[in-house]
């Protein structure tokens, strides 16, 4: 298999994925509460299938060579899908007789 091929492939796949679910972090207002399970278990699914990219990233991070004069930023990727992660979880996991407020942290988006 091409390892240049299969990394962009895995870092569009990324890139797509933290591009549509940057909008989740983004506060809510209480109004949008899901209350269709098939909502839930659809983000739930996002928010696994995101937590289970970890693999793919460490299959590109190794693939990546020393001579590269523009290195990816892999700490970066991982931590913004983390926060987007984490973020979906809350929504699910949200207890709507108490909504606390939170500091947002903005993405790193710089890979």
């Amino acid at each position: 298999m091409n390892h240049k091929k299969l990394t962009t492939t895995t870092l569009t796949t990324l890139t797509t994925l933290l591009w549509l679910f940057s909008a989740s972090l983004i506060p809510l207002p209480v109004s949008a509460s899901p209350s269709n399970a098939n909502e839930l278990l659809a983000l739930k699914k996002i928010e696994t299938y995101i937590t289970n990219t970890t693999h793919l990233i460490d299959e590109a991070e190794a693939m990546q060579t020393n001579a590269e004069r523009y290195k990816f930023r892999y700490y970066a990727l991982r931590q913004d899908l983390t926060d987007i992660a984490k973020s979906v979880r809350r929504f699910i996991n949200q207890n709507k007789k108490s909504q606390v407020p939170r500091n947002i942290t903005p993405l790193i988006k710089e890979y």
